[in-house]
Protein backbone atom coordinates (compact mmCIF):
# COMPACT_ATOMS: atom_id res chain seq x y z
CA UNK A 1 0.00 0.00 0.00
CA UNK A 2 3.21 2.56 1.36
CA UNK A 3 3.80 2.36 -3.14
CA UNK A 4 0.39 2.69 -4.24
CA UNK A 5 0.20 5.76 -1.85
CA UNK A 6 3.60 7.08 -3.19
CA UNK A 7 2.98 6.80 -6.58
CA UNK A 8 -0.40 8.59 -6.25
CA UNK A 9 1.55 11.49 -4.31
CA UNK A 10 3.74 11.73 -7.26
CA UNK A 11 1.07 11.41 -10.07
CA UNK A 12 -1.07 14.61 -7.99
CA UNK A 13 1.82 16.70 -7.72
CA UNK A 14 2.71 16.34 -11.47
CA UNK A 15 -1.03 16.77 -12.93
CA UNK A 16 -1.89 20.26 -14.39
CA UNK A 17 -4.96 21.42 -12.88
CA UNK A 18 -7.12 23.33 -15.45
CA UNK A 19 -10.38 22.85 -13.28
CA UNK A 20 -10.89 26.98 -12.36
CA UNK A 21 -10.93 27.79 -16.19
CA UNK A 22 -14.34 26.88 -17.71
CA UNK A 23 -14.55 25.11 -20.82
CA UNK A 24 -16.52 26.60 -23.77
CA UNK A 25 -17.31 24.74 -27.15
CA UNK A 26 -18.62 26.21 -29.96
CA UNK A 27 -20.09 24.29 -33.17
CA UNK A 28 -22.10 24.79 -36.17
CA UNK A 29 -24.68 22.60 -37.54
CA UNK A 30 -26.27 24.44 -40.89
CA UNK A 31 -27.71 27.65 -39.85
CA UNK A 32 -27.97 26.29 -35.88
CA UNK A 33 -25.14 27.42 -34.04
CA UNK A 34 -24.41 26.30 -30.24
CA UNK A 35 -22.29 27.92 -27.46
CA UNK A 36 -21.52 26.19 -23.97
CA UNK A 37 -19.67 27.45 -21.12
CA UNK A 38 -19.84 24.96 -18.13
CA UNK A 39 -17.91 25.76 -14.65
CA UNK A 40 -15.26 23.11 -15.09
CA UNK A 41 -12.69 21.78 -17.56
CA UNK A 42 -10.38 19.34 -17.20
CA UNK A 43 -9.82 18.36 -20.71
CA UNK A 44 -11.57 16.15 -22.97
CA UNK A 45 -12.00 13.18 -21.01
CA UNK A 46 -14.18 14.25 -18.54
CA UNK A 47 -17.24 15.31 -19.61
CA UNK A 48 -20.84 16.07 -18.30
CA UNK A 49 -24.17 15.14 -19.83
CA UNK A 50 -24.93 19.14 -20.38
CA UNK A 51 -21.94 19.52 -22.71
CA UNK A 52 -23.09 16.00 -24.57
CA UNK A 53 -26.45 17.75 -25.37
CA UNK A 54 -25.11 20.09 -26.95
CA UNK A 55 -24.44 18.35 -30.08
CA UNK A 56 -28.11 16.74 -29.70
CA UNK A 57 -29.25 20.24 -29.79
CA UNK A 58 -27.33 21.27 -32.64
CA UNK A 59 -28.14 18.06 -34.98
CA UNK A 60 -31.70 17.68 -34.23
CA UNK A 61 -32.47 21.66 -34.21
CA UNK A 62 -31.44 22.00 -37.75
CA UNK A 63 -33.37 18.85 -38.84
CA UNK A 64 -36.20 21.57 -37.40
CA UNK A 65 -35.11 24.41 -38.92
CA UNK A 66 -34.87 22.37 -42.28
CA UNK A 67 -38.87 21.55 -41.61
CA UNK A 68 -40.22 24.46 -41.46
CA UNK A 69 -37.86 26.37 -43.78
CA UNK A 70 -36.18 28.44 -41.42
CA UNK A 71 -32.95 29.97 -43.00
CA UNK A 72 -31.39 32.70 -40.57
CA UNK A 73 -29.47 31.88 -37.75
CA UNK A 74 -30.55 30.21 -34.63
CA UNK A 75 -27.99 30.39 -31.57
CA UNK A 76 -28.73 28.07 -28.58
CA UNK A 77 -26.39 28.97 -26.00
CA UNK A 78 -26.09 27.04 -22.63
CA UNK A 79 -24.63 28.29 -19.44
CA UNK A 80 -24.22 25.88 -16.21
CA UNK A 81 -22.79 28.42 -13.77
CA UNK A 82 -25.50 30.25 -11.97
CA UNK A 83 -22.93 32.66 -10.85
CA UNK A 84 -24.59 34.03 -7.74
CA UNK A 85 -28.63 33.49 -8.82
CA UNK A 86 -30.61 30.12 -7.42
CA UNK A 87 -32.80 29.92 -10.30
CA UNK A 88 -32.89 29.00 -13.67
CA UNK A 89 -33.60 31.67 -16.70
CA UNK A 90 -34.16 31.07 -20.30
CA UNK A 91 -34.37 34.38 -23.07
CA UNK A 92 -35.75 33.05 -25.93
CA UNK A 93 -35.83 36.12 -28.21
CA UNK A 94 -36.34 37.16 -31.95
CA UNK A 95 -34.26 39.17 -34.13
CA UNK A 96 -30.89 38.73 -31.49
CA UNK A 97 -28.51 35.91 -32.52
CA UNK A 98 -25.41 37.58 -31.15
CA UNK A 99 -24.02 36.31 -27.95
CA UNK A 100 -24.86 37.21 -24.79
CA UNK A 101 -24.19 34.52 -22.11
CA UNK A 102 -20.44 34.73 -21.91
CA UNK A 103 -20.59 38.72 -21.37
CA UNK A 104 -23.02 38.52 -18.37
CA UNK A 105 -20.30 37.78 -15.73
CA UNK A 106 -18.26 40.95 -16.60
CA UNK A 107 -21.92 42.85 -15.53
CA UNK A 108 -22.32 43.20 -19.57
CA UNK A 109 -25.63 42.72 -21.66
CA UNK A 110 -24.91 42.74 -25.23
CA UNK A 111 -26.49 44.91 -28.23
CA UNK A 112 -29.05 42.99 -30.58
CA UNK A 113 -27.84 42.63 -33.88
CA UNK A 114 -31.32 42.38 -35.18
CA UNK A 115 -31.30 38.90 -36.87
CA UNK A 116 -32.13 35.27 -35.97
CA UNK A 117 -33.40 33.41 -33.17
CA UNK A 118 -31.67 32.77 -30.02
CA UNK A 119 -32.37 30.00 -27.30
CA UNK A 120 -30.49 31.02 -24.46
CA UNK A 121 -30.90 29.20 -21.09
CA UNK A 122 -28.71 29.12 -18.12
CA UNK A 123 -29.26 26.09 -15.84
CA UNK A 124 -27.24 23.40 -14.09
CA UNK A 125 -29.25 20.68 -15.94
CA UNK A 126 -31.98 20.62 -19.09
CA UNK A 127 -34.18 18.19 -20.98
CA UNK A 128 -33.29 17.65 -24.77
CA UNK A 129 -37.05 17.89 -25.30
CA UNK A 130 -37.50 20.85 -23.17
CA UNK A 131 -34.82 22.73 -26.03
CA UNK A 132 -36.20 21.18 -28.87
CA UNK A 133 -40.04 22.73 -27.92
CA UNK A 134 -38.15 25.63 -27.41
CA UNK A 135 -36.61 26.11 -30.93
CA UNK A 136 -39.71 24.83 -32.70
CA UNK A 137 -42.03 27.33 -30.48
CA UNK A 138 -39.87 29.76 -31.45
CA UNK A 139 -39.72 29.29 -35.20
CA UNK A 140 -43.56 28.64 -35.26
CA UNK A 141 -43.86 32.47 -33.23
CA UNK A 142 -41.20 34.88 -34.14
CA UNK A 143 -42.91 37.86 -33.66
CA UNK A 144 -44.34 37.17 -30.68
CA UNK A 145 -41.57 36.16 -29.00
CA UNK A 146 -40.07 39.64 -27.44
CA UNK A 147 -43.43 40.70 -26.08
CA UNK A 148 -42.93 37.98 -23.50
CA UNK A 149 -39.90 39.38 -22.09
CA UNK A 150 -39.60 40.43 -18.59
CA UNK A 151 -37.01 42.61 -16.92
CA UNK A 152 -35.39 41.02 -13.84
CA UNK A 153 -32.35 41.69 -11.52
CA UNK A 154 -29.19 39.36 -12.82
CA UNK A 155 -26.57 39.34 -10.07
CA UNK A 156 -23.28 39.09 -11.68
CA UNK A 157 -21.23 39.05 -8.43
CA UNK A 158 -21.21 39.28 -4.96
CA UNK A 159 -22.28 42.49 -4.48
CA UNK A 160 -23.84 43.87 -8.29
CA UNK A 161 -26.87 43.64 -10.31
CA UNK A 162 -27.96 44.42 -13.54
CA UNK A 163 -31.37 44.35 -15.52
CA UNK A 164 -31.92 41.79 -17.94
CA UNK A 165 -34.70 40.24 -20.31
CA UNK A 166 -35.94 36.88 -19.59
CA UNK A 167 -38.61 34.75 -20.44
CA UNK A 168 -41.38 34.53 -17.30
CA UNK A 169 -41.72 30.69 -15.87
CA UNK A 170 -45.02 30.53 -16.35
CA UNK A 171 -44.40 30.94 -20.52
CA UNK A 172 -41.37 28.09 -20.58
CA UNK A 173 -43.52 25.79 -19.30
CA UNK A 174 -46.73 26.65 -21.55
CA UNK A 175 -44.52 25.94 -24.02
CA UNK A 176 -43.16 22.67 -22.33
CA UNK A 177 -46.64 21.07 -21.91
CA UNK A 178 -47.65 21.47 -25.35
CA UNK A 179 -47.78 18.52 -27.67
CA UNK A 180 -44.99 17.86 -30.50
CA UNK A 181 -45.64 15.60 -33.26
CA UNK A 182 -42.31 16.48 -34.53
CA UNK A 183 -39.97 16.90 -31.52
CA UNK A 184 -42.04 13.35 -30.34
CA UNK A 185 -40.10 11.95 -33.73
CA UNK A 186 -37.19 13.72 -33.35
CA UNK A 187 -36.96 12.13 -29.62
CA UNK A 188 -36.47 8.38 -31.93
CA UNK A 189 -33.48 9.80 -33.48
CA UNK A 190 -29.97 7.79 -32.66
CA UNK A 191 -27.21 10.28 -32.49
CA UNK A 192 -23.33 9.24 -32.16
CA UNK A 193 -21.38 11.15 -29.35
CA UNK A 194 -18.74 9.55 -29.10
CA UNK A 195 -16.18 6.76 -30.81
CA UNK A 196 -12.98 5.57 -30.15
CA UNK A 197 -12.09 2.57 -28.73
CA UNK A 198 -15.59 2.98 -26.81
CA UNK A 199 -18.59 4.53 -28.29
CA UNK A 200 -21.14 6.90 -26.37
CA UNK A 201 -24.73 7.26 -28.38
CA UNK A 202 -28.03 8.77 -27.22
CA UNK A 203 -31.74 7.09 -28.42
CA UNK A 204 -34.75 7.57 -26.75
CA UNK A 205 -33.84 10.08 -24.65
CA UNK A 206 -31.06 7.59 -23.21
CA UNK A 207 -27.49 7.91 -23.43
CA UNK A 208 -25.63 4.30 -23.99
CA UNK A 209 -22.26 3.72 -23.51
CA UNK A 210 -20.67 0.73 -25.04
CA UNK A 211 -17.47 -0.59 -26.93
CA UNK A 212 -16.97 0.06 -30.75
CA UNK A 213 -16.75 -3.61 -32.05
CA UNK A 214 -16.19 -2.79 -35.76
CA UNK A 215 -12.93 -4.33 -35.86
CA UNK A 216 -14.05 -7.57 -34.77
CA UNK A 217 -15.51 -10.21 -36.82
CA UNK A 218 -18.95 -11.67 -36.42
CA UNK A 219 -17.77 -14.93 -34.83
CA UNK A 220 -15.40 -13.73 -32.52
CA UNK A 221 -16.06 -15.04 -28.99
CA UNK A 222 -15.27 -11.92 -27.25
CA UNK A 223 -17.74 -9.73 -29.27
CA UNK A 224 -21.13 -11.62 -27.26
CA UNK A 225 -19.19 -10.65 -23.61
CA UNK A 226 -19.72 -6.89 -24.62
CA UNK A 227 -22.63 -4.82 -23.14
CA UNK A 228 -24.01 -1.75 -23.05
CA UNK A 229 -24.70 0.81 -19.88
CA UNK A 230 -28.02 2.87 -20.77
CA UNK A 231 -28.84 5.84 -18.31
CA UNK A 232 -31.21 8.79 -18.90
CA UNK A 233 -28.86 11.54 -17.38
CA UNK A 234 -25.52 11.65 -15.70
CA UNK A 235 -23.78 14.17 -14.22
CA UNK A 236 -20.64 13.25 -15.67
CA UNK A 237 -18.20 11.19 -17.29
CA UNK A 238 -14.31 10.45 -17.03
CA UNK A 239 -12.90 8.02 -19.62
CA UNK A 240 -9.63 6.20 -19.21
CA UNK A 241 -6.48 7.57 -20.44
CA UNK A 242 -6.39 4.78 -23.23
CA UNK A 243 -9.90 4.60 -23.54
CA UNK A 244 -10.93 0.92 -22.00
CA UNK A 245 -13.19 2.57 -19.54
CA UNK A 246 -16.00 4.73 -18.04
CA UNK A 247 -16.54 6.33 -14.46
CA UNK A 248 -20.35 7.68 -14.97
CA UNK A 249 -21.45 10.30 -11.73
CA UNK A 250 -24.29 9.70 -11.74
CA UNK A 251 -24.06 12.57 -9.49
CA UNK A 252 -21.68 13.99 -6.74
CA UNK A 253 -21.46 10.98 -5.02
CA UNK A 254 -22.96 7.49 -6.96
CA UNK A 255 -20.69 6.57 -10.26
CA UNK A 256 -20.52 3.23 -12.37
CA UNK A 257 -17.90 1.86 -13.42
CA UNK A 258 -18.12 -0.29 -16.88
CA UNK A 259 -15.55 -1.22 -18.98
CA UNK A 260 -17.69 -3.43 -21.78
CA UNK A 261 -17.65 -6.53 -19.83
CA UNK A 262 -21.33 -7.77 -18.08
CA UNK A 263 -18.90 -9.04 -15.60
CA UNK A 264 -17.40 -6.31 -14.68
CA UNK A 265 -19.48 -3.05 -14.50
CA UNK A 266 -20.84 -2.27 -11.43
CA UNK A 267 -23.32 0.25 -10.49
CA UNK A 268 -24.03 2.59 -7.75
CA UNK A 269 -20.86 3.05 -5.86
CA UNK A 270 -20.57 5.36 -3.36
CA UNK A 271 -17.62 7.84 -2.35
CA UNK A 272 -17.51 10.76 -0.37
CA UNK A 273 -16.62 14.18 -1.81
CA UNK A 274 -15.14 17.57 -0.53
CA UNK A 275 -15.77 19.55 -4.07
CA UNK A 276 -17.98 20.70 -6.42
CA UNK A 277 -15.66 19.82 -8.97
CA UNK A 278 -15.28 16.21 -10.61
CA UNK A 279 -13.04 13.79 -9.39
CA UNK A 280 -9.77 13.52 -11.65
CA UNK A 281 -8.30 10.02 -12.36
CA UNK A 282 -4.70 8.89 -12.52
CA UNK A 283 -3.65 7.84 -15.83
CA UNK A 284 -2.21 4.76 -15.10
CA UNK A 285 -3.26 1.66 -13.58
CA UNK A 286 -1.84 -0.35 -11.26
CA UNK A 287 -2.46 -4.05 -12.43
CA UNK A 288 -6.49 -3.96 -12.34
CA UNK A 289 -6.92 -1.32 -9.58
CA UNK A 290 -7.50 2.19 -10.59
CA UNK A 291 -7.17 5.70 -8.43
CA UNK A 292 -8.80 8.67 -8.44
CA UNK A 293 -9.34 11.45 -6.25
CA UNK A 294 -10.93 15.04 -6.06
CA UNK A 295 -8.90 15.98 -2.68
CA UNK A 296 -5.22 16.02 -1.71
CA UNK A 297 -6.75 14.48 2.14
CA UNK A 298 -7.67 11.22 0.35
CA UNK A 299 -8.05 9.13 -2.74
CA UNK A 300 -9.84 5.99 -3.93
CA UNK A 301 -8.61 3.06 -5.21
CA UNK A 302 -10.91 1.14 -6.93
CA UNK A 303 -9.86 -2.91 -7.58
CA UNK A 304 -12.04 -3.80 -10.94
CA UNK A 305 -11.71 -7.34 -10.23
CA UNK A 306 -12.21 -7.65 -7.06
CA UNK A 307 -14.84 -4.85 -7.67
CA UNK A 308 -13.77 -3.39 -3.98
CA UNK A 309 -13.54 0.39 -3.53
CA UNK A 310 -11.28 1.39 -1.00
CA UNK A 311 -10.39 5.53 0.51
CA UNK A 312 -6.75 5.70 1.31
CA UNK A 313 -6.32 8.70 3.64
Amino acid sequence: MTRIFLLFIFLLFSEILTAHKPKVKVANFGNVKTFYISEFNFGSKTVSSEELKMEIFGKLSQRIAEKYAYNDTILIERMTMPYYNTKDFFIIENENSAHKLPWLNNGFVAKSNKRGLAIRIMSSKIEVKTVLKCVEYAILNQKKLNRHLITVNFQYNLNDKIPLEVSPDDFINEIIAKPSGLVGELMNTEILLLKDQQIIQWKNDEFVFGINTEGLKDDNLYKSLYSSHRIHDFLYYIESYYSDYFLIFKDTKTFTFFNGLRENTVENLKVETQSWEPFQLIKEKIGSRIIFYDTRDYFYLYHVNKKLLQKIE
